[in-house]
């Protein structure tokens, strides 16, 4: 008898069959991990999550990240843990999750985590992983699809960053780190209104770098949709060849006005937007 659940002819490969421990794999022209992973100094040290955007697929009722700690531990309510799940409502309202080093190697670990519709909690499985964004001010911005479907890098947004302790750690639900079914599941969390875009602010251009690139990757395979969110949160980091390609992708949408916005945001750093720009004021 056949399994319902085995890989058949021709179907893609899940993410979670081409990992090889914790370095990345190579997907759409993109580095995606299986794990984000930092090195902790010594003493106590603040991590601090903010999500930035947050839009779980239709079968997943909760979506998070898992946080563990090698060679060290989570501090909180006055216990020592080897780690939690921090779920999207506190990720919306940003938190610090205060972390201590034990041994001279210690690090910690983020990866997604997700209730399926079963109730189940569940991690390390299907399509998940993350593509990380390195900031110029140190922070990271990490973009999260969860294993269900296939990936879809929007899923979960999160900025993160790194800085002394606070005097008080915060108060945060736990959840067990390896997948198990749970009888209470975490409540549906829905994500936060999404802000208006707002021009690409001047950085350099490997900020959004890769999601301008799977971004163009999905416009290929003809996902205009996904390549148009993609796109959004590239520019909206600062990369200017997003900000022409968005442009153009709304232009032939119908909206003449935000692709305008856009290549005003851009001409400067890219020439096609200003002469795109240029081409677009001579038209009626």
């Amino acid at each position: 008898m056949n399994d319902p659940g085995a890989q058949r002819p021709g179907e893609p490969v899940p993410l979670d069959q081409r990992y090889q421990g914790a370095d990345p794999i190579e997907w759409c022209g993109a580095a995606v991990y299986p794990m984000y992973t930092e090195a902790l100094p010594a003493g106590t040290t603040a991590v601090r999550l903010r999500a930035l955007s947050v839009m779980a697929p239709e079968d997943v009722t909760g979506l998070g990240l898992g946080l563990s700690v090698h060679d060290g531990h989570v501090n909180l309510n006055g216990k020592s843990l080897a780690g939690v799940d921090i779920w999207s409502d506190a990720l919306a309202e940003g938190i610090d999750i205060s972390v201590t080093a034990d041994a001279p190697d210690a690090l910690f670990t983020l990866t997604p985590v997700w209730v399926a519709e079963s109730g189940t909690h569940q991690s390390w499985t299907g399509n998940y992983g993350m593509v990380v964004d390195l900031l110029p001010d140190g922070a990271s911005t990490l973009w999260c699809s969860t294993g269900p479907g296939t990936p879809d890098f929007n899923e979960l947004v999160v900025e993160l960053s790194t800085g002394p302790a606070e005097p008080a750690p915060p108060v945060v639900s736990t959840e067990p780190e390896a997948p198990a079914a749970k009888s209470d599941p975490p409540p549906d969390l829905s994500s936060a209104p999404a802000d208006p875009p707002t021009p690409p602010r001047p950085a350099g251009q490997g900020v959004g770098g890769a999601l301008h690139d799977l971004g163009t990757a999905m416009h290929a395979r003809g996902e205009h949709d996904s390549a148009r969110a993609l796109w959004t949160q590239a520019a909206e980091a600062g990369h200017s060849g997003a900000a022409f390609d968005l442009g153009t992708l709304l232009l032939q949408q119908g909206e003449r006005a935000a692709a305008e916005q856009w290549w005003k945001a851009a001409a400067h750093d890219d020439p096609r937007a200003a002469a795109s720009l240029s081409a677009l004021s001579e038209q009626p």
